[in-house]
């Protein structure tokens, strides 16, 4: 524990310089030679020049891409995207060309006294560029631009952009325009090892052990899923699911140790954040598809920044469009698709859609004596590179393998989000592990004795703690409505709904509730008992009013309170299943007669309802 692998050589072995020397991108040339003001530029006197077939002169250092409404969008001289907007001042045009004044002059020349050139005229250089961009035609950037990270192409090959280099299996060069899609020069994050020089060490089989060190309260299933996170990271936006993981554990069990391992293996690929708000992350990723990891993201008694960072997490496992305000009316569009990592001592409150997107990583105390590896940033930064280059190799059959593995966790019992969830990040560790296709390897894992156990039996839905809180909408709004305390009830013995309606239907001796009675109770809340028919007997049914502010009360504070006039306590109740459940239905209440949900108290409450001791799930 702690020690160095043993076959990782260092990064001043012949091959891992070879490899440095291999990749390196050339410099970027900085500065340009233009003409000074009045010479000829390639024998072409000052505004002399012929324009291309966009209206530019010759070599122009900024790229137009098109318009959106008065904003102009161009590839500036070191190829960054630019947004150029009213009333497109002189500075903006001499920033845009890069401080390439002289250039400017020869291209656009201002004539002064004595025909002497004395700077440009910003008037015709900027009558050339809108005509430019208006020749392209609309363009948006959420659109056309791809970020550092990974994509794909039309093809559905993997396309990699480092910021400094576009990697394809067509193509290994500098950013630009490439087949429709704008990939802009960006500070750079660490390459894919050479596709052309063999790989130093087997990557997956060095980091494997070292994730296990720590006290997993899985360990055959957590530092795998880990492992599978590594490599969604990487691949982000080419994935069709970017899958999260919240990593929890107390004081002393290596979580800052992990997330320093984490860094390590994906460098500056990695933005790690802690104490962060949703706004700072997406205003820093922008347009770029790279991994996210906050630390400390506690539970506090005001969850809105907490729950902001989650939503944005959850909208990036499906690369949700975000649209904020922006200045000068101009709109900010944000797409998300970044694979987010969490860790804290405690988690905020996750919402089911949160839940269903999440593996949940729990951390215990290292045993006495056990210390958390010691990480060699040189070695792991060897071993995220390693990893990226395989999953290049592998790329081509992520989707056979994900759906063998989705077929296995619909077998084990998993709804679809689940097998998106757990799929992707079992199929992106088989991808980092194992070369080539192997149905029968992917049904099994090794448990920590090295047996072989079906996967379908290692994350069966009933054993796992992801699903031990998550609940449909549906059951709880139902769930809140029969346990909110009434107000009005605070002195009498039963003081919830659930107690009213239970006591009713079950007719028990000591606890009898009869009709007049129940409904008395129920109508200081705005409900009432009513009867109609089900399965050709008269029943009986709560009335819930689909609008009713008494009603309204018993959810105040939750998220199906709406408002007066606007519930949502009412469509929420009807997703639970129709018939067996709810029905509508009309029903006077406290004189007020209108439209209401009906809930069958046999549903709730009869040998297989919902709410009844041992009852069957309603399906």
């Amino acid at each position: 524990m702690g020690k160095k692998p043993a076959n990782v050589e260092s990064l001043a072995d012949v091959r891992n310089v070879r490899a440095m020397l291999a990749d390196a991108e050339p410099a970027r040339v900085v500065r340009q030679v233009d003409p000074r003001p009045g010479e000829p530029r390639g024998g072409v006197g000052p505004g002399e020049w012929q324009p291309d077939e966009l209206g530019l002169p010759p070599e122009c250092p900024v790229k137009p891409l098109g318009l959106s409404g008065d904003r102009l969008w161009f590839l500036d001289s070191i190829g960054q995207v630019r947004p150029f907007d009213p009333p497109y001042g002189k500075h903006t045009m001499l920033a845009l060309f890069g401080g390439r004044l002289e250039y400017l002059a020869w291209a656009w020349p201002r004539w002064g006294k004595e025909k002497l050139i004395n700077g440009f005229a910003n008037e015709e250089a900027l009558a050339a560029l809108i005509k430019a961009c208006a020749a392209k035609g609309p363009w948006e950037a959420i659109d056309k631009v791809r970020g550092r990270g990974c994509w794909v192409d039309g093809a559905g090959g993997l396309v990699v952009h480092t910021g400094g280099q576009v990697i394809s299996e067509q193509r290994a060069g500098p950013p630009g325009e490439i087949d429709g899609y704008v990939y802009p020069t960006r500070a750079r994050i660490p390459a894919p090892w050479p596709l052309r020089d063999e790989l130093p060490f087997d990557a997956a089989k060095l980091l494997r052990p070292v994730l296990r060190s720590w006290s997993w309260a899985r360990p055959e299933i957590d530092p795998h899923l880990l492992l599978g996170w590594i490599g969604a990271a990487f691949l982000g936006a080419a994935l069709p699911w970017r899958p999260m993981i919240f990593i929890t554990g107390d004081k002393a069990t290596g979580k800052s140790t992990l997330q320093a391992l984490l860094k390590g293996v994906l460098g500056d690929w990695l933005l790690q954040a802690a104490d962060t708000t949703a706004a700072g992350l997406y205003q820093h990723v922008g347009l770029d598809s790279v991994p996210i990891a906050v630390d400390e993201l506690e539970s506090e008694s005001d969850v809105r920044k907490q729950k902001a960072v989650l939503k944005l997490a959850r909208l990036a496992s499906s690369g949700a469009v975000m649209l904020r305000g922006g200045d000068r009316h101009n709109p900010v569009e944000f797409k998300a698709w970044s694979a987010f990592l969490f860790s804290s001592i405690n988690a905020p409150p996750l919402e089911p859609q949160d839940l269903s997107r999440m593996a949940l990583l729990r951390l215990d105390r290292l045993k006495p004596g056990q210390k958390a590896p010691a990480l060699d940033a040189q070695t792991f930064g060897i071993i995220g590179r390693c990893i990226l280059r395989r999953l290049i190799e592998e790329w081509h059959r992520f989707h056979d393998t994900f759906n063998a593995f989705a077929g296995e966790l619909a077998a084990a019992g998993m709804d679809g989000r689940g097998q998106a969830q757990f799929g992707t990040l079992l199929t992106c560790a088989d991808l980092i592990e194992h070369k080539g296709w192997d149905e029968e390897r992917l049904r099994f894992a090794l448990d920590v004795d090295g047996d072989l156990v079906p996967w379908r039996d290692l994350l069966k839905p009933a054993t796992m703690h992801e699903y031990e809180d998550q609940i449909e909408n549906w059951r709880a709004c139902l769930a809140h409505l029969l346990s909110v305390r009434v107000e009005a009830w605070r002195s009498g013995t039963r003081q919830t709904v659930g107690q009213v309606l239970q006591a009713y239907f079950d007719q028990k001796d000591d606890e009898r509730v009869d009709i007049v009675e129940a409904n008395k109770l129920l109508a200081q809340a705005g409900l009432r008992i009513v009867f109609a028919d089900r399965f050709g007997k008269r029943r009986p049914w709560l009335a819930v009013h689909n609008q009713g502010p008494l009603v309204r009360q018993l959810f105040e504070g939750s998220k199906w309170a709406g408002e007066l006039g606007a519930s949502v306590w009412g469509p929420a109740l009807r997703q639970g299943p129709r018939d067996d459940l709810w029905a509508l239905g009309q029903a006077r209440i406290n004189g007020v007669q209108g439209k209401a949900t009906l809930v069958s108290l046999d549903g709730l409450y009869g040998p297989d309802g919902v709410m009844a001791e041992g009852g069957a799930e309603a399906e």
